[in-house]
């Protein structure tokens, strides 16, 4: 009897083991790489649950993009989404433009400030400080990031 509940929990594990990895591979090798999001009230998106589920795409750059062009533009659509209600616009247009921008060049310092600032604001704490932890090694002496690097970990210590 135990024998055969060894066994069944084994194939269990196992075959939870191997979903697991199934999914997973199958959302990295996806080709279009869509995020659903469905709860948009911690942005104070309004009416974004009556129109449906919003998808999020992966954004790409012109070759010869002006990033500090593409970072302005992205914080314009962040905000105009966010007072309009349009998160497609928010995040299709905005952080999507900003996370092409750091994919492009992984030390764009007002790219890096706009995502760690909303990550803040959208409870992603552990992403905030990770990305004013960069920001910090970039510019060492900005007290800027240094006051919200510490505000965040401050935060964390209170979380855990």
């Amino acid at each position: 009897m135990n024998n055969n509940k060894a066994f069944i929990n084994t194939f269990l594990i196992v075959l939870g083991a191997f979903l697991v990895i199934s999914l997973t591979w199958a959302g990295y090798n996806s080709s279009t790489k869509t995020l659903t999001l469905s709860k948009a009230e911690p942005h104070n998106f309004k009416d974004t649950e009556a129109k449906g589920p919003m998808m999020v795409s992966d954004s790409e750059l012109d070759p010869d993009a002006d990033l500090n062009e593409v970072v302005d533009l992205a914080v314009k659509n962040m905000r105009k989404g966010k007072e309009s209600g349009d998160m497609n616009l928010a995040m299709n247009e905005g952080v999507m433009k900003l996370l092409a921008v750091v994919k492009k060049d992984s030390n764009h310092i007002n790219a890096l400030k706009y995502l760690g600032l909303f990550a803040l604001e959208s409870g992603q704490i552990e992403k905030a400080e990770k990305r004013f932890k960069k920001l910090l090694l970039l510019q060492p002496e900005n007290q800027e990031y240094k006051t919200t690097l510490q505000e965040i970990r401050e935060e964390l210590e209170h979380k855990h």
